[in-house]
């Protein structure tokens, strides 16, 4: 069963064509990577599935049009790029904050996701003095801290040292089967370790697909 389909989508910036997916879809509870090298498009795709950008085309997430029916993805974790956090306040007060936009989770729930990428919820460090490693746990927090239905991680490993990287990935595969991941790493283990299927992107096109765990493809 597909939960993300793209058709004829086109993402221009100065009349210069940065994204040209013809057809994907994604099949829901799989981990799905992207690679490629830096500007092939894998981050824009995923600003595209998200709703952050103008596309033309259609993309289509568990049944809702994006930028049609809404105007951004439901239900789903995102880790785009390098989101800031308010700099003067505790990693867990940041967390407090987004959660209040929707108040659908208890301040344990929050706790419980931080603990899980590897934060001490208690710590009363200010968010501006966290190492990038440390950021970048939060933000994999804030991702999953909703139990979302999706997850999508551009790069979520950056930053991390060796144990980090260990742990995030266990946490990744803890979530196979029961969400539906979109991942992308410029590292070939992270991708064997943890994608059903992979895609290859250039010059903002999908120029491969290759299936790593038959096992788990309908």
């Amino acid at each position: 069963m597909n939960i993300i389909s793209l058709e004829n989508v086109n993402v221009k910036l100065k009349k210069n064509v940065i994204l040209d997916i013809d057809n994907l879809n994604i099949e829901k509870g799989l981990c799905t990577g992207f690679v490629g090298r830096n500007g092939c498009g894998k981050s824009m795709l995923f600003k595209a599935i998200c709703g952050f950008i103008k596309y033309s085309g259609k993309i289509t997430v568990n049944g809702n049009i994006i930028g049609s029916d809404c105007d951004f993805i439901k239900d789903a974790g995102v880790v785009i790029e390098q989101p800031n956090f308010i700099g003067y306040i505790t990693p867990f007060e940041n967390l407090k904050i987004l959660a209040q936009i929707k108040n659908t989770i208890t301040l344990d729930q929050i706790k419980t996701s931080m603990e899980l990428v590897g934060i001490d919820p208690e710590m009363k460090i200010k968010s501006s003095a966290l190492s990038l490693g440390m950021k970048q746990r939060l933000r994999i927090a804030q991702a999953i801290m909703e139990d979302p239905e999706i997850l999508i991680l551009d790069e979520p490993f950056n930053g991390l040292d060796e144990n980090g990287v260990s742990e995030i990935r266990k946490l990744i595969l803890n979530f196979k089967g029961s969400k539906t991941i979109l991942l992308t790493s410029h590292m070939k283990e992270d991708i064997e370790m943890l994608c059903d299927v992979v895609y290859h992107m250039s010059a903002g096109k999908i120029t491969d697909k290759i299936v790593i765990n038959e096992a788990d493809i309908e």
